[in-house]
């Protein structure tokens, strides 16, 4: 592996590391030669993982909605590892009414998902580089959606039970304008703050929901959860050093047009 890529040597913390997109992260990662710590409630997904991922990768049980406790939980990882390289914030918790359509969306909902994702990003990011700019520097990225650039194309939704939940939007708008602020924040402290705003991932949606993504998006298709993965480490390494305050879309094109 060129060396401009490889991350021998660091240590990548993954929220939901164990999940869809989380676990092809955390192999990735490991592939690419760092240590991952994954935070995730699900350790049944993180023993399923292949022994020679588990080999560089350690679970930690962390419920990240509690906003009130994540300071110290970040401050204890440092404490454990002894540094932090790099922060993937990926979780992707939600109430139990999360798809409620708009008209059925609560007050109490709305603010429970916003601090359980939103918030819960912007808390993590901040208390992780605080620790980084302290030690001379890291990386962080944010998982945010192409839905933080365009509106939802409901019409996909056709048919189905599925659509685009309320909050879903504003969230990731938020976190996507928080690591941009992050990024400028701690200008010239060696820390990249980075975001990334995937399409669609595929993962056995209906048949009749595929073929009309398939036909707005210029490849032709939904993205697998490698093809996110593998840009999330790219942006880790040291080919990705002179980009920060960025947000890469990863789409297959769905939003050129």
């Amino acid at each position: 592996m060129n060396s401009f890529y490889s991350l021998e040597g660091k240590l990548s913390v993954v929220t939901g590391g164990a999940g869809l997109i989380g676990s092809s992260i955390t192999k990735t990662l490991v592939e690419c030669g760092s240590r991952v710590v994954v935070i995730d409630i699900n350790r049944e997904a993180f023993d399923a993982m292949a022994p020679e991922i588990k080999e560089m990768a350690t679970f930690e049980h962390i419920d990240l909605t509690n906003l009130e406790q994540l300071p110290s939980h970040i401050e204890a990882l440092w404490s454990k590892y002894g540094r932090i390289d790099n922060w993937v914030n990926n979780a992707y918790p939600r109430t139990s009414d999360w798809a409620n359509r708009l008209e059925d969306v609560s007050v109490e909902s709305w603010r429970k998902n916003v601090d359980m994702q939103m918030n819960s990003y912007c808390i993590a990011s901040h208390e992780a580089a605080r620790f980084m700019v302290g030690s001379g520097g890291g990386n962080i990225i944010n998982m945010s959606s192409i839905q933080a650039l365009n509106a939802p194309d409901f019409s996909i939704y056709e048919g189905t039970d599925m659509t685009t939940p309320a909050a879903y939007t504003p969230i990731k708008a938020g976190i996507m304008m928080y690591s941009k602020y992050l990024a400028s924040y701690y200008r010239c402290k060696n820390l990249r703050v980075n975001v990334v705003c995937p399409g669609g991932v595929f993962n056995n949606q209906p048949e009749s929901f595929l073929e009309r993504y398939h036909r707005k998006t210029l490849l032709g298709r939904m993205a697998s959860p490698e093809e996110i993965a593998r840009p999330i480490a790219f942006l880790l390494s040291d080919a990705a050093s002179y980009i920060t305050g960025t947000a890469l879309v990863i789409d297959g094109g769905w939003t050129a047009i």
